[in-house]
C-alpha cells in the first residue's frame, strides 16, 4: 500500500507511531504481537493467506506469531512434527478428544486421573455418546482386558496425580499398536526435561503449560504435540471452538522454557531428598516417589527418567485429614496452592481440590485420601525445604 502521511490530530492519534520496524538489528527476546488481527497491503495477499498458499497471520484466534514460536520451541523439545497451543491444558485435552473420538466410540483411561479431565470425561462425553472404562494402567492385562470393538484410544498420565505412579509407556505403545488405537499421553508431571513419550511410541502428548513448562505460576496453557497429520486434525477443532493461547501468555511460556531443564534437575533433587526425609518420618504413613527403592515401579522410573523422577511427591501424614490440615497450616515456607509447578515449593490437599470431581469410594481405591498430602517441589534450599517440613509433622506431637 501506498505511504501514507495525516495531519489531523485526530486522525494522527489513531495512526502514529507506525512506523517500520529497523531490519539490521533484531530483538534478543521475541516481541509480544499483542494484536487481534493484522493488515494486508492489497487483495490478492488475502487470497493467497486465505488459500494457504502465504504463511500470513490473519486473526489471532487462528494463529499468532508467538503461540507458533511456542509451537515449534515444544514440539523441538518432545521430538515432534508439530504442535498446537492452546488456552489451558483442558482446552488441549479436550481438543484431542473431540478431534479424534466420535459418538459410539471408547476410550480406555487410568483410573488415578486428574478430576479436570474425569469431569470432561464422565460429564461431557458421556453425553455425546462417547464411553470410558477407567482401569489401572500399571497393569497391562487389565489395559488389554478393557479394550472393545469400539475402542480407539488408551489415554494416560506419563505419572499419575498425586500418587505418581509411573506408566509403562513401552509396553502400552506395543499394546495400542497390535490393537490398533491411538495411545496420547499426558505428561504434566515429567515434561519433555525427563520424558518424551512419543519416543516411547506415544501418538500424542499433552501437557498443561500452566504447570512445569512455564513455571511460574504466572500463566495459563496447554500443548499438544505429535504428527503433523494428528495435529493438522487436532488444530481445525481448537481453532473454531476459540481455544487459542493468547499472546502474553505465550511468550511467557516460552520465555520459561528456556531454564527448564535448570529449573527441573534441581527440583528432582530436592524432591528426592524430600521423599527420603518424610520416608524416615515417624509421622508419615506413606511416602509416593518414583525415586524411592520403595516405589512400585522404581526400576521403571529409573529406566523411563534417568535425569530424574521429578518434582512431585506425595505423603500421607499418620492420622486424619484434621491431622493433614495442621502439618498444611504449619508450613512457613510452603504455600497451600491448587496447582503446582512453581520455582516455589507449594502443597495441596487432592481430595479437596484437584480429585475433589472422582467419587469418594474411588478416591479411597486410589489412596487418594483425607491425610494426604502433594507436594510439589521448588527450587529453593534443600535444608530450608526440609526444615519447613519436620517443624510441621513436629506439630503432631
Amino acid at each position: 500500500m501506498a505511504e501514507r502521511q495525516f495531519e489531523r490530530l485526530e486522525t494522527l492519534a489513531a495512526h502514529a507511531g507506525e512506523g517500520p520496524v529497523p531490519q539490521a538489528t533484531r530483538p534478543v527476546s521475541m516481541p509480544i504481537y499483542q494484536t487481534s488481527v493484522f493488515a494486508f497491503p492489497d487483495l490478492e495477499t488475502v487470497e493467497e493467506a486465505y488459500n494457504g498458499q502465504s504463511p500470513a497471520y490473519l486473526y489471532s484466534r487462528m494463529a499468532h506469531p508467538n503461540a507458533r514460536a511456542l509451537e515449534e520451541a515444544y514440539a523441538a523439545l518432545e521430538g515432534a512434527e508439530d504442535a498446537v497451543a492452546t488456552a489451558s491444558g483442558m482446552a488441549g485435552i479436550f481438543a484431542v478428544f473431540f478431534s479424534l473420538l466420535s459418538p459410539g466410540d471408547h476410550l480406555v483411561c487410568t483410573r488415578e486421573l486428574y478430576g479436570g479431565t474425569y469431569s470432561l470425561l464422565a460429564e461431557h462425553l458421556g453425553r455425546w455418546g462417547i464411553a470410558t472404562t477407567y482401569v489401572d494402567t500399571t497393569d497391562l492385562g487389565a489395559v488389554e482386558a478393557a479394550i472393545r470393538p469400539e475402542t480407539r484410544m488408551i489415554f494416560v498420565e506419563a505419572i499419575t496425580n498425586p500418587t505418581v505412579q509411573v506408566a509403562d509407556l513401552p509396553a502400552l505403545s506395543r499394546l495400542a499398536f497390535r490393537r490398533g488405537l491411538w495411545l496420547v499421553v499426558d505428561n504434566t508431571f515429567a515434561t519433555p526435561y525427563l520424558l518424551r513419550p512419543l519416543e516411547h511410541g506415544a501418538d500424542l502428548v499433552v501437557i498443561s503449560a500452566t504447570k512445569f513448562l512455564g513455571g511460574h505460576s504466572d500463566l495459563t496453557g496447554g500443548l499438544v504435540a505429535g504428527s503433523r497429520a494428528l495435529i493438522d486434525r487436532i488444530r481445525r477443532c481448537h481453532v473454531i471452538t476459540g481455544a487459542m493461547l493468547d499472546p502474553f501468555a505465550a511468550w511467557l511460556c516460552l520465555r520459561g522454557m528456556k531454564t527448564l531443564h535448570l529449573r527441573l534437575e534441581r527440583q528432582s533433587q530436592n524432591a528426592l531428598a524430600l521423599a527420603w526425609f518424610l520416608s524416615r518420618h515417624p509421622r508419615v504413613e506413606a511416602v509416593h516417589y518414583p525415586g524411592l527403592p520403595s516405589h512400585p515401579q522404581s526400576e521403571l522410573a529409573r529406566r523411563l527418567l534417568p535425569r530424574g523422577a521429578g518434582g512431585m511427591l506425595s505423603f500421607a501424614v499418620r492420622g486424619d485429614g484434621e491431622a493433614a490440615g495442621r502439618v498444611i497450616r504449619s508450613l512457613r515456607l510452603a504455600s497451600l496452592v491448587p496447582s503446582f509447578g512453581d520455582v516455589t515449593t507449594t502443597v495441596s490437599h487432592p481430595a479437596s481440590t484437584s480429585h475433589r470431581a472422582l467419587p469418594p469410594e474411588t478416591r479411597a481405591q486410589l489412596g487418594i485420601t483425607p491425610n494426604l498430602i502433594r507436594v510439589s517441589v521448588g527450587t529453593e534450599a534443600v535444608e530450608e525445604i526440609l526444615a519447613d517440613f519436620e517443624a510441621a509433622l513436629a506439630t503432631l506431637g
